[in-house]
């Protein structure tokens, strides 16, 4: 499985070429409404609880995150909004809840949790790897031509060691709110990568999430492994707690496991 979170990016040349004569394409030269149509994805409706967080799932905030994000607002309320203000309240959010979920999740004795991509008997949330602005390339055939695709993931998540099979979350940081739905499917382009290179592979769970947001709105975003694919738009000063209760369900699968098989160290975790 795998997670894409996004970022708009400037628009460079639509083409360039490499020592090959390929023709090379930025996914942020792309026009977000072909993407679908380009990676032959199918647009659903989400299933009752396959994006929105279980009862069983909700989670609370991480300690503390609340008076960061109030404090930040404040030291940067007059400010222009930035990509790297931007970044700094994404990376509170994302960095607070993986200590959270470290700190909280406990394997119960003699559980066993498959991996999706692994014959493994149980996984750890230490397998997660992290990572930041990692350069993605993908040859695609389109409409009988052949590309070489390339992007920057603006984060990524990833089980064992961070590569095209086990990359399960994908990240995209967009710059402004009107921005947003460009993002998204931006995003989307980047899942669609993996999510092919995954079918190549032979892998068996196929699916991929990503997230498009500006700090403030968030989009999640899941490919199935049947190549549809659905999302979900919260807003942080509504559904904080959903947002949060979200990214911990996409990166407990990112780590192969489902939080509610874990003992909790902290009793009070659950909502």
């Amino acid at each position: 499985m795998e997670q894409i979170v996004s970022r708009k990016k400037t628009p460079g040349n639509f083409y360039k070429h490499n020592t090959e004569k390929m023709p090379t394409i930025a996914i942020s030269d792309l026009d977000p409404i072909e993407i679908p149509h380009h990676f032959n994805l199918t647009h659903c409706p989400p299933a009752e609880f396959e994006l929105p967080p279980r009862k069983t799932e909700k989670v609370s905030l991480p300690p503390h995150l609340n008076s960061i994000l109030a404090n930040y607002d404040m030291a940067t309320g007059g400010s222009t909004r930035s990509e790297v203000l931007i970044r700094s309240r994404i990376n509170v959010i994302i960095l607070t809840t993986l200590a959270k979920m470290m700190r909280e999740f406990a394997p119960k004795p003699h559980a066993s949790v498959a991996s999706a991509s692994s014959t493994a008997p149980s996984v750890s949330l230490k397998s997660i790897h992290l990572q930041f602005e990692r350069k993605i390339r993908f040859n695609w055939k389109s409409e009988n031509r052949l590309v070489k695709l390339f992007g920057i993931v603006d984060y990524s998540l990833s089980y064992g060691m961070p590569n095209k099979h086990a990359t399960n979350v994908a990240m995209v940081e967009v710059e402004r709110p009107h921005l947003l739905k460009s993002g998204m499917l931006h995003c989307l382009a980047y899942m669609a990568m993996i999510h092919e290179k995954r079918k190549q592979s032979k892998i068996r769970d196929r699916s991929v999430y990503g997230i498009a947001t500006d700090g403030y709105e968030w989009v999640f975003i899941r490919i199935r492994s049947n190549g549809e694919w659905i999302e979900k738009t919260y807003s942080w000063v509504q559904n904080a707690q959903d947002i949060v209760s979200m990214l911990v369900k996409i990166f407990a699968r990112a780590a192969g496991f489902d939080p509610r098989s874990y003992d909790r160290k902290n009793s009070t975790s659950l909502t």
